[in-house]
């Protein structure tokens, strides 16, 4: 089997060493520069790595990622598409040498998305389509991307390989906007491009644009995934506070595994001191919701505050056992915080009271 990481840059020469050495096990590490006017090309080929100069106008991801790809010499098996900003944990050849069967055509990794290299704590995990066979893969997309195949797609799957990218925040959020915009106007059905685009007018505080995409998106035939949909859902009950209860009762229709859809249930209902429904919300999202492994995940919400507002629910229902036992929970997960401290105190000095007027 041979292997070429590939990629494109462009003023990257801060990650260029750390790339190069990740990427080391391969036969090949091809690089397309798109314009680079810092010293990346100059460190990249005195890593040992092979540089092409491209230029692709007007720009777009999907062909300059194409262009790479085409550098790639033919005797190659397997491709790695792995961004500057990424790496490679080491002793990732043998395992993709064991995961890769004679059927397979691409194969998931695990991609850690980390705030720096120092910081080692993810903010979050999911399988990325980051290896795939040489011919029959085009990238397809002005913007996000993605490796579409020609034939029968055979994916596989190992957590084994890890690849971590450090994200920045330095996003051209005007230039990503007219990229999406052409991306749904040459394909209107893709449901994924609908709903990012929504978002990303939301994220620029364009509401109306913003929920015309998402009602749009929800009701596009390709619109199948239900975490997604459910996120949308979410971001709906943001933006139009007096439909709010309704969209979120939707998206927990659509998604009840997503703890994420329940703490937004949980802080409706707390905003209302409806206290039984509160409990009712936190009891779902504690017990019965899950990570789902997705670039949709929120860490924050594996915090502290669902416990938090279940247990003063249970205080409120004088479910005192309930409410020290969530309470605790909470403090477990945020120990600095004075206020759950306060709130554990009262709630097992409350329930000594109960138990004494019996």
């Amino acid at each position: 089997m041979k292997v070429a990481v590939y990629t494109i840059a462009l003023n990257e020469a801060v990650h260029v060493e750390r790339w190069a050495e990740s990427a080391a096990e391969a036969d090949y590490r091809i690089v397309a520069d798109t314009g680079s006017t810092d010293d990346t090309i100059e460190r990249l080929s005195n890593a040992g790595v092979t540089v092409h100069r491209i230029a692709v106008r007007p720009w777009r991801f999907d062909d300059a990622r194409n262009a790479a790809m085409a550098l790639i010499p033919p005797d190659v098996d397997v491709c790695c598409t792995m961004d500057m900003d990424m790496f490679l944990e080491r002793g990732w050849r043998s395992k993709l040498e064991s995961a890769w069967k004679a059927e397979t055509t691409a194969l998931y990794c695990r991609m850690v998305i980390r705030s720096s290299f120092d910081d080692p704590n993810p903010i979050r995990a999911y399988p990325s389509k980051s290896f795939h066979s040489r011919w029959g893969y085009r990238f397809r997309r002005p913007i996000h991307e993605a490796l579409f195949f020609s034939g029968e797609e055979i994916p596989s799957n190992t957590d084994q390989i890890v690849m971590h990218h450090l994200r920045h925040n330095e996003t051209n959020h005007e230039k990503y906007l007219r990229l999406m915009e052409l991306a749904l106007a040459e394909d209107p059905h893709d449901s994924q491009i609908c709903f990012w685009l929504g978002r990303e007018h939301m994220y620029k505080n364009q509401t109306e644009q913003s929920v015309e995409l998402l009602e749009r998106y929800l009701k596009l035939p390709t619109s199948k995934w239900t975490d997604e949909r459910s996120e949308a859902m979410r971001y709906l009950a943001r933006m139009v506070p007096e439909q709010r209860a309704s969209w979120l009762d939707r998206a927990r229709i659509e998604a009840p595994h997503r703890r994420e859809i329940w703490l937004d249930l949980a802080e409706e209902f707390h905003s209302r001191a409806d206290w039984l429904n509160l409990f009712w919300a936190a009891s779902n999202g504690i017990e019965n919701a899950r990570r789902t492994g997705s670039y949709l995940d929120d860490p924050s919400c594996w915090g502290f505050r669902l416990h938090d507002l279940g247990a003063i629910a249970s205080w409120h229902l004088n479910a005192m056992d309930r409410a020290v036992e969530w309470a605790r929970k909470a403090l477990e997960l945020d120990q600095n915080n004075q206020r759950l401290k306060n709130n554990l105190n009262f709630f097992v000095g409350r329930r000594e009271e109960m138990r004494l007027q019996k």
